[in-house]
């Protein structure tokens, strides 16, 4: 049995547990908490375990409660998927915060982690942020070793760290037989600013290799100057769809004035549904004051797939001028068009518009009737009742939504049903949604509420992992 390790820093204590995960080892943690008044944060760091005893797993949630009582956060570091299982089937896993924390981690076994794509990524972004000497020269023997995966990675964490110093080791990549490490290179490229291979990189828009065209837009995007939307815009006449798509990307992320007035044209003569359905989601990125008008041209388009895609471009803009119109189409025949059209008016204020979103209500479909109760709980001036009146809907995910508007605008109103609710209602996710609003909002007494609540009537284990997760058994 080993004696523990630990360090504070910033309020941050954390644990690193024997491999024996003995119950001592815990109950230390313990000890050290209640002594240090300044911890905010407890971090238990199960690296060196492969599993955890019954007594450990015991141990856990009383430092959960520990931390309970003073009102501070826990988290669980580096958890084997053995551990998660065990936390799985004994219902624990939502008491804690489960990540991982690669600075317990020797390099050898970081860079073993490129291999696992799920953590590839996240290693990478650790390593760049870390990055020195001796990580540069062990990334570099990576990509001489000449693994396909491996390299890929190793380029990728040099230029997150904008590795400038090895950029002939990008540009020689180019030239890789994998796509993978060929995507991995551009990129590179263009997050470092190496304007000298930009070029060549058109050269990759072309390419029929998965990746490779769209990692050229995005680097040829970065490394822009007020030349390549005029370059790039002779690919949106390209017969190829995939080429076009790909110049589509690259000019919706330059965003200049050129590039829109290329996007916008082509939307004009382009045939294909599919491309002009990118065309209208890339032109709603643009800031341009011609934006609105051209998405709600869209919405009488011949195709439904570009009508929703142009309605969903104004919902994320918002009403704005086009407010009259936008609550008319609430009622359009294709409900993902009144669905979105409800989602732009969020915010508004106006009372006549907000009657006429309601007495849209009871004429649309399901879909369209949870955007206009979400978007009525972001207006201000919203008369609670009728969003009380949904809490008798048969339909479960209309009362939900409906308690959800009610404590967006009217938390009195919305605290009272949900003390109704989170014992009443045959839905788990309404009764879910009322315990959440008593929890934010702590009435007086509420502890007690809810703790009889889990004692005695409820069975959802969501519920159950909630309420002591909140404020303990």
């Amino acid at each position: 049995m080993g004696e523990l390790q630990y360090e504070i820093k910033n309020g941050v204590f954390k644990a690193h547990i024997n491999p024996d995960n003995s119950l001592s080892d815990i109950t230390e943690v313990c000890d050290i908490v209640e002594k240090h008044s300044e911890v905010v944060l407890i971090g238990i760091d199960l690296y060196k375990c492969s599993y955890i005893q019954s007594k450990f797993l015991a141990g856990l949630v009383a430092v959960k409660k520990l931390a309970m009582l003073r009102k501070i956060n826990i988290e669980l570091l580096n958890v084997s998927d053995q551990i998660a299982q065990v936390l799985q089937s004994t219902n624990l896993q939502k008491l804690f915060t489960i990540k991982d924390d690669y600075s317990s981690f020797p390099l050898d076994a970081l860079f073993e982690r490129f291999f696992d794509t799920e953590k590839a990524g996240a290693v990478s972004e650790y390593l760049a942020a870390n990055y020195d000497e001796k990580i540069q020269n062990k990334l570099i023997e990576l990509i001489n070793g000449g693994n396909p995966l491996l390299v890929e990675y190793a380029i990728l964490t040099m230029g997150r760290a904008q590795d400038y110093n090895n950029i002939e080791i990008y540009r020689k990549a180019l030239n890789a037989s994998e796509a993978s490490v060929k995507s991995a290179a551009i990129l590179v490229l263009g997050w470092v600013g190496d304007t000298h291979s930009k070029e060549q990189l058109y050269s990759y828009l072309t390419s029929k290799e998965i990746g490779v065209p769209e990692a050229a837009a995005a680097s040829i995007a970065l490394l822009s100057d007020e030349t390549d939307s005029e370059k790039l815009a002779k690919y949106l006449n390209d017969e190829d769809m995939r080429i076009r798509l790909v110049a589509i990307y690259a000019l919706s992320l330059i965003n200049d004035e050129k590039a829109f007035e290329y996007l916008s044209n082509a939307l004009k003569t382009e045939e294909d549904e599919y491309v002009r359905v990118q065309l209208a989601k890339k032109i709603s990125l643009f800031k341009d004051k011609k934006v609105g008008q051209i998405l709600l041209g869209l919405l009488d388009d011949n195709s439904i797939q570009v009508r929703e895609a142009a309605a969903s471009g104004l919902s994320r803009r918002g009403s704005g001028e086009f407010t009259e119109t936008l609550v008319d189409k609430i009622g359009d025949k294709d409900n993902w068009v009144g669905f979105f059209a409800a989602k732009s008016l969020a915010g508004i204020d106006d009372e006549k518009i907000i009657k006429k979103i309601e007495n849209f209500y009871d004429k649309v479909e399901q879909n369209v009737k949870l955007a206009i109760i979400e978007v009525l709980g972001k207006c201000k001036g919203v008369d609670p009742s009728f969003l009380l009146s949904k809490l008798d809907d048969a339909n479960e995910d209309i009362r939900k939504e409906a308690l959800n508007s009610l404590n967006l605008m009217h938390g009195p109103v919305a605290l009272t049903a949900a003390m109704k609710l989170y014992n009443t209602d045959e839905s788990w996710l309404v009764r879910y949604n009322a315990v959440n609003i008593i929890l934010e909002q702590k009435p007086v007494g509420y502890e007690s509420l809810l703790r009889a609540r889990l004692k005695k009537d409820e069975t959802n284990k969501y519920i159950l992992e909630h309420i002591i997760g909140e404020i303990g058994e």
